[in-house]
């Protein structure tokens, strides 16, 4: 009746979950595999390619979504940034504090990306979303 609280459940309850830390891990590492290979996708696949006149439409295609994919990494790297931090990765090492840094590389990654696909200079062929060739020509 009067006898006092153990040990282990205040530090449990005082910790945050482990859970947070796996998951930050987790969306932390297959959020840099996503960066990694959209930049390795848009390496192969850059603008002057899209300028070929077999494949413009599947290349404008595939470069818009690139750049989405580059987008949509930003709220993904945030979510392991937090998860981790919540985790514990200012206080101790371990899974929280490699998911939180996958974060933080997974948003630079995808910043630059975004930066990158918003500023390209598309010579021939304008930019992404506002080119449509409109003019009748010779056959190339």
């Amino acid at each position: 009746m009067g006898e006092p609280e153990s040990e282990t459940e205040t530090t449990e309850s005082s910790r945050p979950g482990r859970g947070l830390a796996i998951a930050s891990l987790a969306i932390g590492a297959s959020g840099l595999t996503l960066a990694v290979a959209t930049w390795a996708a848009w390496l192969i696949v850059r603008p002057p390619v899209v300028a070929a006149w077999a494949y413009s439409w599947v290349a404008q295609a595939f470069v818009l979504v690139l750049g989405a994919l580059w987008f949509a990494l930003l709220p993904i790297s945030v979510l392991a940034l937090v998860f981790g931090v919540h985790a514990g990765a200012r206080t101790r090492p371990g899974p929280s504090r490699i998911g939180a840094t996958l974060g933080v590389v997974t948003a630079l990654l995808a910043l630059a990306g975004a930066a990158v696909f918003a500023t390209t200079s598309w010579r021939t062929v304008g930019p992404p979303v506002a080119y449509f060739d409109t003019q009748t020509g010779q056959a190339r």
